[in-house]
């Protein structure tokens, strides 16, 4: 009895320790929004079964500079590849608009091929 009702514990711990972890979406925001420069994210998680996850970012800069957009695109692509599981793919559609929205960069404007979560991962040193 008393080892039913351990296991019982046990199990119930973990599903309130899984149920209050952070969502994937909540982690990629917070890491997001802790760079300078960003003032508005956006991020849409889903879970598609046996087809994968799809991952929508939408940043707003607080600016309208090109230079300050490519910065702010570098420094948040790397908080969010920091926040990912390091196992973690995910289809990635990720964008950085300008202040008024004329314009907007996505990984690709950094210069090399930004795929997979695997390559961003290979592009800042951390795969």
């Amino acid at each position: 009895m008393r080892r039913a009702l351990a296991l019982s514990a046990v199990l119930l711990c973990s599903a309130l320790t899984s149920c209050s972890a952070p969502s994937p979406a909540d982690r990629y925001q917070e890491a997001i929004s802790s760079v300078s420069g960003v003032a508005e994210v956006e991020v849409e998680y889903a879970r598609h079964g046996g087809t994968g996850d799809s991952t929508d970012i939408e940043i707003v800069a607080d600016t309208n500079d090109p230079e300050e957009l490519q910065r702010i695109l570098d420094q948040s692509l790397r908080a969010f590849i920091e926040s990912t599981d390091p196992n973690e793919e995910t289809s990635l559609n990720y964008l950085v608009y300008s202040r008024d929205r004329s314009a907007y960069l996505t990984p690709g404007d950094l210069g090399t091929v930004l795929r997979t979560l695997a390559d961003i991962r290979r592009h800042y040193g951390l795969g």
